[in-house]
């Protein structure tokens, strides 16, 4: 175990004693543990109580608990219904739900309806997306997020990953990138567009601004010079695109429908859906969660935890879950599933414990194995590449402003297993590499 602050400099871990000598770490704050799978004592550590920002290695913490709450073989339902005269589409929060392809689902809905008998639709298509709470993006998601794909909101209705796509075209460097192309075109939607060109190859500097249920988004930033560049903003309201992708998909395929699309609550009790789609098995979604770190993915898993679909439901769930497992949680503090908050705060104990109590756990195989690997897959693929790390250690990367964190589990040359967390904050620069070779040094070294 390293030893405290106060000790002279010479007595702390000579791996450890390098990482925070490194110039990217001279206004930084970190945290370290690493706990043997087999054994209770840590063979290093480093403020591992102080509370720091986990960023996406919060997904860690929400997919362990995911698994073991609501198990491998999980799937979210969407259930299509006939009420009256109209349509109802019954979210289950699916958050695959037209993810590959804005009517791939629909076909199968329409051969269903048909089968039923139905040739029109008297009334509306209506989306019902009240199996989460009707807030979709907490309180404490910065302004720069929220417009953009990876802020996007679970909603009981997610549709399309909850985004859309905007192309652009900019002629002349410092002058106004024309906008080209919207699609899906969020329904009802207006745009202000105050994007620049920027010199060729300064990739996607643009940002989209606007909320849930907004009526108007603003683009501002730059995107390089040249045709055709595309950045992917948050639909406003996925419900009502799926309603209205629905409606449209049906008259294309020959049913007439004299309604609107909308969204609404609907009671359904007694009723007996016409199709129910089904999503992928959870193990599968949590995979692509961590190797991608989708945080549509993670917050709609997290939100799926209780049947009101609330965070602080979701939270109370999670807290519960792990001090019930011996997880001391002073000072956890969570806002989010996917850890885009950057608010969340928690310690490398807590994130090392709860990841040596989810492997240990009946479902810890399809945990470990969701997580990518150094220098081979998902985000880990360009980390420790060509190093002792590459193929050995198992880790979830976060990254949010000025914060830097990897989570996980790595064999030592000694045969012996760890899992381990290290988390960064307010580094001068990114601590990446530094965090690479301490990393090495412990796999040989232990």
């Amino acid at each position: 175990m390293l030893m405290p602050l106060h000790l002279p400099a010479q007595e702390i871990d000579p791996t450890l004693r390098e990482l925070l000598a490194d110039p990217s770490m001279k206004t930084a704050s970190a945290g370290v543990c690493v706990i043997p799978m087999e054994g209770e004592i840590p063979v290093m550590e480093w403020q591992a109580d102080t509370g720091l920002i986990p960023a996406s290695t919060m997904k860690a913490i929400t997919t362990a608990t995911a698994l073991q709450v609501l198990g491998p073989e999980y799937v979210f339902e969407t259930k299509v219904f006939l009420k009256g005269d109209d349509l109802v589409v019954k979210g289950g929060g699916d958050p695959t739900l037209g993810a590959t392809s804005l009517t791939g689902d629909f076909e199968k809905w329409v051969v269903a309806l048909k089968a039923a008998g139905l040739r029109e639709i008297l009334g509306d298509v209506v989306a019902d997306p009240s199996r989460f709470e009707s807030r979709t993006t907490p309180n404490d998601w910065a302004w720069g997020d929220v417009g953009n794909y990876y802020g996007a909101g679970p909603s009981g209705v997610n549709f399309h990953k909850n985004s859309f796509a905007l192309t652009f075209r900019g002629e002349v460097i410092g002058e106004s990138a024309t906008l080209t192309k919207v699609w899906p075109k969020p329904p009802g939607v207006e745009f202000e567009n105050h994007m620049k060109t920027g010199s060729f190859g300064s990739g996607d500097q643009g940002y989209v601004y606007g909320g849930p249920g907004a009526l108007v988004l603003s683009m501002r930033g730059t995107i390089p010079k040249g045709g055709g560049f595309t950045i992917n903003g948050a639909l406003p309201n996925p419900p009502l695109m799926c309603a209205t992708a629905l409606k449209a998909f049906l008259e294309e395929k020959g049913v007439l429908v004299k309604g609107r699309a909308r969204v609404g609550e609907v009671q359904v009790d007694g009723l007996k859906p016409v199709y129910v789609q089904q999503s992928p098995p959870l193990a599968k979604i949590v995979t692509a969660t961590n190797h991608r770190s989708v945080n549509l993915y993670a917050d709609s898993m997290f939100k799926a935890l209780t049947p009101g679909g609330s965070t602080a439901g979701s939270v109370a769930k999670i807290r519960r879950h792990w001090k019930g497992q011996g997880v001391d949680l002073t000072g956890f503090v969570m806002h989010d599933g996917s850890g885009l908050s950057p608010r969340n705060t928690m310690t490398a104990r807590q994130l090392a414990m709860i990841l040596k109590k989810a492997r240990k756990h009946k479902t810890g195989r399809f945990f470990e194995e969701s997580l990518p690997v150094a220098g081979r897959s998902g985000t880990m693929a360009g980390f420790g590449k060509g190093t002792v790390l590459e193929g050995r250690l198992r880790a979830k990367s976060g990254s949010i402003t000025r914060v830097k964190a990897y989570v996980g589990f790595f064999p030592g040359l000694s045969g012996r297993k760890y899992a381990f967390a290290v988390l960064t904050n307010n580094s001068v620069s990114s601590p990446k590499l530094a965090l690479v070779h301490a990393l090495a040094e412990l796999v040989e070294k232990y």
